[in-house]
């Protein structure tokens, strides 16, 4: 049986003020730096923040900045953008003292052959020196699915990293609007890796974000898979309101009680 931790979307700029909300509800934040460079963020003041809620029994996750990230490059420019902001990343991961940070995968839709080999191999020599930090600030990195149609990479990418520092994150969301295959099978094939979870509804062709169970994915397929395996990702509820996030919330509650 599954006991997992449950954290809500949260802009990274709105934390502040969204504090007491999530205090007085006992809910816990996946910090989302998409909206504000994070250089223009108070990492002092977002520390602060984590420790209130974690005077209080709750902990955070981060998400971190998708524009202009891509560990698999073989650009330079692209790829000391992306040095940068995983290293900025996990300066605030240290401060927010949060349990996982997300990554996308920079991967351009329809990716195949010698651009994932090189994704590949990019990401190989990306890691290691951000997977050390993770470890001494105990926080696993999280990859991402956003447009590919099959987990292949990511069980790549995860059995030659063998790191307990990195895992997939998997959007179900993404998945219901990319993938070709079976959900069971995408779960089964990164389920040795499987350390998040991004949930959020769409009719499969916009990426909507919606309440669960108000678009087209096949979230009692999910429920199912999680309450018979031994594995306990945690997870996000990935709405970009709060009206949307209580809904969701309501459906867990119900699936997912133990969460």
């Amino acid at each position: 049986m599954m006991t997992s931790s449950l954290y809500i979307y949260t802009p990274a700029h709105l934390l502040p003020a969204r504090l007491p909300f999530l205090l007085n509800r006992k809910l816990q934040p996946e910090v989302a730096c998409q909206e504000v460079l994070l250089e223009k963020l108070d990492f002092e003041q977002l520390g602060d923040c984590a420790a209130q809620l974690q005077e209080h029994g709750l902990s955070t996750t981060l998400h971190a900045p998708f524009s202009g990230f891509n560990a698999g490059s073989s650009k330079r420019g692209a790829r000391n953008a992306s040095l940068k902001i995983a290293d900025q990343s996990l300066q605030l991961a240290e401060k927010l003292r949060a349990r996982r940070v997300v990554f996308h995968p920079g991967l351009t839709y329809g990716a195949t052959g010698k651009k994932l080999d090189v994704w590949l191999q990019n990401n190989l020599l990306f890691w290691p020196e951000f997977l050390a930090r993770a470890a001494e600030i105990n926080c696993i990195i999280c990859i991402e699915n956003i447009h590919e149609t099959t987990p292949d990479i990511f069980v790549d990418l995860l059995t030659a990293i063998n790191s307990p520092q990195m895992g997939h994150v998997f959007d179900i969301g993404h998945w219901n609007m990319f993938a070709t295959g079976k959900l069971l099978d995408w779960l089964n094939a990164t389920a040795p890796y499987l350390k998040h979870l991004h949930l959020h509804d769409n009719h499969g062709e916009q990426d909507e974000h919606l309440p669960i169970g108000q678009g087209y994915v096949p979230f009692s397929t999910l429920f199912n898979w999680l309450k018979t395996t031994d594995i306990s990702p945690t997870i996000t509820l990935e709405n970009h309101n709060l009206p949307d996030t209580e809904l969701s919330l309501q459906v867990i509650r119900q699936h997912l009680p133990k969460v």
